[in-house]
């Protein structure tokens, strides 16, 4: 479980430091939204880290919520 939450935190802290893309044309009016981004990267990265947890011999069932709040702290405290 700790190398899962281990991944998420690092996924996380390179989906929020991206502030190119988060910043990028059309973008703007949710350029500073922490909630709005969190979302949309949580969206792409579950199933990756979901298939981790297979991967891992892990239910992710039961790894998905700490590995949600591991990905959403680190992500909010990255995102700058």
């Amino acid at each position: 479980m700790a190398e899962l939450v281990g991944e998420a935190r690092e996924e996380a802290e390179g989906r929020a430091g991206d502030f190119a893309y988060r910043e990028s044309g059309g973008w703007e009016s949710v350029a500073g939204d922490v909630g709005f981004w969190y979302g949309w990267h949580w969206d792409e990265v579950k199933e990756e880290l979901a298939d981790r947890a297979e991967e891992l011999g892990l239910s992710w069932e039961t790894a998905e919520a700490p590995v949600r709040a591991a990905f959403e702290e680190t992500f909010r405290e990255s995102f700058g």
